[in-house]
C-alpha cells in the first residue's frame, strides 16, 4: 500500500481522486516540479521550490505551502512510504473549475504529490551510452510560452517523445525555431571539446534544469572545465569530443550516436563518466 498527499491529506494511492473538472485535466492549466530524495535527504530541494513559485508566480497561483511546510510533507511521505532512495513530484492545477474560456480562473487549487522509490536506468546505458535524433518539432518559442513556467501542458515534448519512439532512439534533440539548438524532449544537452564544454544559453529558449545548472558548477569547480553557454547549431555536435544530457533522473547519460554519425568513436568518454561521479558525491553532503 502506497500513499499520496492531495489537498491536505494523506491519501492511498489507489483511492486519490481528482475532480474531472479539474483544470489541469481540462486545459492543462497547471505546474509541478519533480526531484529526488538520496537516504531520505532531499536533494537540492530549495532550488526546486523557488522554481515551483516561479511557475506558481507566472500563472497567478496564491501558492500558500511554504518551504518548510512542503518538507514536512515529504517527509511524512517518505515515512508512509518507506522510502530511502526517492523520486518526487509535486503538481499543482487551478483545482475544479467550469468549461469554457469564459470561465471563473479563481478556484481554490489541487495539490498533488507523489512519492516513489527512486529506480535508474539501466546501467549499460552509462557505459555503451544512447543515441540521440533530431525532431522534427520544434521548442515552443519563448515569446509564445515562457519556459520558465514548468506546465503540465507539455504536449510539445510529448511529441518530441513520440519521435524518439518512433526512430527507436533514447531521446531527441529539439531545436528553436531560429534552429539552434534548444535541448531534449525532457533533458537538458551538454557537449565538449578540448578542455571545453558547451551548452545552449537559456535565451535559446530552454527550460533552465536545476540539474543543469549543477553539472555547470561541478564543471567549473570540481573538474576544472569552463562552461560556455550561446547559440549552437548541429554542425557544431559533429565536432564534439564528448556529448551528454541530463535530467533529475536521467543524471549525466552519455550520448555515443546523433543521428547518422558517431561520436567518440562510440565510445563514452571520461568527462560524462567523472561528471556523473561529482554529481553522486555532491548527492551526499549532508549524511
Amino acid at each position: 500500500m502506497s500513499y499520496v498527499y492531495l489537498n491536505g491529506t494523506f491519501v492511498e494511492s489507489d483511492l486519490a481522486m481528482v475532480s474531472v473538472f479539474d483544470q489541469g485535466f481540462l486545459y492543462g492549466d497547471g505546474i509541478f516540479e519533480s526531484f529526488r530524495s538520496v537516504k531520505g535527504h532531499l536533494y537540492q530541494f530549495p532550488e526546486h521550490y523557488k522554481r515551483l513559485r516561479q511557475s506558481a508566480e507566472a500563472l497567478c497561483y496564491p501558492v500558500t505551502l511554504s518551504q518548510q511546510d512542503l518538507e514536512s510533507i515529504l517527509s511524512e511521505l517518505q515515512k508512509r512510504n518507506t522510502l530511502c532512495d526517492a523520486y518526487f513530484r509535486i503538481t499543482i492545477t487551478r483545482g475544479k473549475g467550469q468549461v469554457g474560456f469564459q470561465r471563473n480562473i479563481n478556484s481554490q487549487l489541487t495539490c498533488l504529490i507523489i512519492g516513489q522509490e527512486f529506480r535508474g536506468f539501466d546501467s549499460a546505458c552509462y557505459q555503451q551510452g544512447i543515441t540521440l535524433r533530431l525532431a522534427q518539432t520544434r521548442r515552443n518559442a519563448p515569446e509564445a510560452i515562457n519556459p520558465k513556467i514548468k506546465s503540465i501542458s507539455n504536449l510539445n515534448s510529448l511529441l518530441g517523445k513520440l519521435e524518439a519512439k518512433a526512430a527507436g532512439a533514447f531521446e531527441v534533440i529539439m531545436l528553436n525555431n531560429k534552429e539552434h539548438i534548444c535541448e531534449g524532449a525532457s533533458s537538458n544537452i551538454f557537449w565538449t571539446k578540448d578542455q571545453w564544454v558547451f551548452t545552449p544559453d537559456a535565451s535559446t529558449g530552454l527550460l533552465e534544469g536545476v540539474t543543469r545548472a549543477t553539472i555547470m558548477r561541478l564543471c567549473e569547480e570540481r573538474l576544472n572545465l569552463r562552461v560556455i553557454t550561446g547559440e549552437f547549431k548541429m554542425q557544431d555536435l559533429k565536432f564534439a569530443d564528448e556529448v551528454f544530457i541530463t535530467s533529475t533522473s536521467l543524471e549525466v547519460m552519455p550520448v555515443t550516436k546523433v543521428d547518422d554519425f558517431t561520436v567518440n568513436q562510440g565510445v563514452v568518454g571520461p568527462i560524462a563518466h567523472h561528471l556523473r561521479e561529482e554529481l553522486h558525491r555532491d548527492m551526499m553532503p549532508h549524511l
